[in-house]
């Protein structure tokens, strides 16, 4: 076999296998829930502004350790040829890179869950019911954008856009569901590097047995360090979506913005005697006449909240910042968000 032709078949099978990892179901269909408290629900609805946490400073402070000593784990197990200590250690350096980089949207899938309302808003907050295709129909509409520390000659904030490539020269938007269990995360990462360790192979065994000159394989060069880069990518992205199967009650699904590190947009607040590190991401106005304000389809109040003027409190503050409302989440009208109580039965 050529180098062309090696390369034309290393690509396309790059291009099958990663099509696995991209699951639009999972991606950009549904809702999540954001459990908060009045004083951050308030803040949110009148800047349509998220705070979005950076990685290594979520609940989980071993999260990443996690992974990358799950990572480390297998590479022994497997003993993989090509994949060799120092090649692993590279890898993990890259992964660290990427992490450092990543801040993160937390949410649930659960839309009414007795262990986050008392792990985020003591039983009398609310939960933000967003709606993942609004979201990400605002990026591609250009309607999102991460707020820079320096302002523009009209003393402006900076806008920084999101964008769906060059990831190393601005910011992009991923999202998918935590995986919890153990065994699929363990699938994951065996797939993930026996396709690296394939794929040196492939590269590996060409050189040791071609003649061809230094033009012919100057391409495959090329093609499978962009592969090998591929596989890293979606490595690095797939470890963000790994926690500790303790935490499985949270049923979490993530946002993750990755910023460039040269971009100022790093904010700090404080937080249980901690600074914490955050980026401001806010949503304008979409295209369509209903896409007024944040991308969500209700609010729920929260389950010790029994004050008999909190709904009505809501649906008025909604009405002022320009939201329609309604008091029943079944019976959902186009342009309009519901207020609800939380189902969760407590006495006190």
């Amino acid at each position: 076999m050529k180098a062309e032709e090696l390369s034309f078949n290393m690509s396309v099978n790059c291009e099958k296998w990663k099509l696995k990892y991209i699951d639009l179901d999972n991606y950009m269909k549904g809702n999540i829930y954001h459990y908060t408290n009045i004083v951050s629900l308030e803040n949110i609805i009148k800047s349509n502004t998220l705070w979005v946490t950076k990685s290594d400073f979520l609940n989980d402070r071993t999260e990443y350790l996690y992974a990358i000593d799950l990572i480390k784990e297998i590479c022994n197990r497997r003993n993989y040829k090509y994949l060799t200590q120092d090649k692993m250690r590279t890898i993990i350096k890259v992964l660290k890179s990427f992490i450092n980089r990543s801040f993160i949207f937390s949410s649930s899938l659960n839309k009414d869950s007795v262990h986050l309302w008392g792990n985020y808003s003591k039983f009398d907050g609310y939960n933000i019911d967003f709606n993942l295709r609004k979201i990400f129909k605002r990026m591609w509409d250009g309607k999102i954008f991460v707020i820079g520390n320096k302002k523009d000659k009209n003393s402006q904030p900076i806008k920084h856009m999101i964008t769906r490539k060059d990831q190393y020269k601005s910011t992009i938007m991923l999202s998918g569901k935590v995986i919890y269990e153990r065994e699929e995360q363990e699938n994951t990462l065996v797939d993930i590097l026996d396709f690296i360790d394939n794929m040196h192979k492939e590269y590996y065994d060409y050189f040791n047995n071609t003649n061809e000159t230094e033009k012919n394989y100057k391409k495959l060069e090329y093609t499978f360090y962009s592969i090998i880069s591929t596989a890293i990518n979606v490595l690095s992205i797939q470890v963000q979506l790994f926690k500790n199967p303790i935490f499985f009650q949270d049923e979490e699904y993530r946002i993750i913005f990755n910023i460039n590190s040269n971009l100022d947009v790093i904010k700090y607040r404080a937080s249980n005697g901690v600074f914490i590190p955050y980026i401001e991401v806010k949503f304008e106005s979409g295209l369509e006449k209903d896409e007024k304000g944040l991308p969500i389809d209700g609010i729920t109040i929260g389950p010790k909240n029994n004050l008999d003027i909190a709904r009505n409190g809501l649906k008025l503050f909604l009405n002022s910042q320009g939201y329609n409302t309604i008091f029943n989440d079944s019976d959902k009208k186009r342009g309009k968000i519901y207020i609800k109580k939380s189902e969760v039965p407590l006495r006190y």
